[in-house]
């Protein structure tokens, strides 16, 4: 590991704070570190900044130092080139950035010396269709570690959902909106809204209802082999797309399709216990 990134929170100061004491470290190592132009720390500590295009293409893995929403925005600049990521955990779940401020040291020891397990996580793709037309953005897919989720914009009313598997409508709500989750997603906006908890090494769709007027709706699990749309029947344009809490800047119209499907790509998450996952879940959730 010649080439580390590292991006942390903005807006907390103990994760500015521990990752200029990682930068240190690392450039003391003589490893060449590479910080996002436009983050907070490089401008705060006076330290040289790279453009996201450099940055994504030099980097060999990335560190991210802060919560959960750190991680999964620093891990939208690993999907392409499939670059190792390590989460130091500052927030307070830590599903995804699993590395305590205790453990930090050895774990740096152990990226340098590239002594650790590496997990796939499974990413899903989302095209959106009108009229027969993609009108994604630069026609390339929406990429999501966690989540997709569709739902009416404030004051908006209820936005009607047709979920449809295999060219079959399988459920048809009147709701708040909708998540389309990954097993890594399952233990975030999914489980809110009353989801299912799934190991994140499975390979499924999970399709959440949120706050749907009926008093059948479940969560629905699907194999990612299976072929999977969303068709959205708001009255007007009151729905919103949210990529990994995310929201695009597209206008969802009546009678919008989205095409998900499981991604060809993985998310490389730096581990070191087989078992953290169930840890966790353990000691954050119960």
């Amino acid at each position: 590991m010649k080439n580390i990134g590292i991006i942390s929170n903005n807006k907390n100061k103990r994760a500015l704070s521990i990752a200029k004491e990682i930068y240190d470290i690392l450039i003391g190592k003589k490893i060449n570190v590479f910080l996002l132009d436009g983050d907070k720390m490089p401008d705060m500590y006076k330290l040289p900044a790279h453009l996201e295009k450099d940055f994504t293409s030099q980097v060999d893995s990335l560190i991210s130092v802060g919560g959960d929403g750190t991680f999964l925005r620093a891990s939208k600049y690993s999907f392409k080139r499939e670059i190792p990521i390590m989460g130091i955990n500052v927030g307070n779940l830590g599903f995804l950035a699993e590395v305590n401020i205790e453990n930090m040291y050895k774990a740096l020891e152990y990226v340098l010396k590239e002594t650790y397990k590496i997990e796939d996580r499974m990413l899903i793709e989302a095209v959106i269709y009108r009229n027969e037309k993609i009108i994604s953005d630069d026609n390339n897919p929406y990429i999501a570690l966690n989540e997709f989720t569709i739902n009416r914009t404030m004051f908006a009313k209820l936005i009607t959902v047709e979920v449809i598997i295999n060219d079959f409508p399988v459920m048809n709500f009147r709701a708040d909106g909708v998540i389309i989750s990954t097993p890594t997603g399952s233990t975030a906006y999914s489980l809110s809204a009353g989801g299912p908890v799934v190991e994140p090494k499975n390979e499924v769709m999970i399709v959440t209802p949120i706050c749907a007027h009926t008093l059948c709706s479940r969560s629905i699990v699907i194999s990612p082999k299976n072929e999977l749309k969303v068709r959205i029947k708001a009255r007007n344009k009151n729905a919103s797309l949210n990529v990994d809490g995310v929201r695009k800047n597209i206008d969802i119209q009546p009678e919008d399709i989205f095409k998900i499907k499981k991604s060809n790509l993985k998310l490389k998450l730096i581990t070191f216990d087989k078992d953290i996952f169930f840890k966790i879940f353990k000691d954050k959730l119960l």
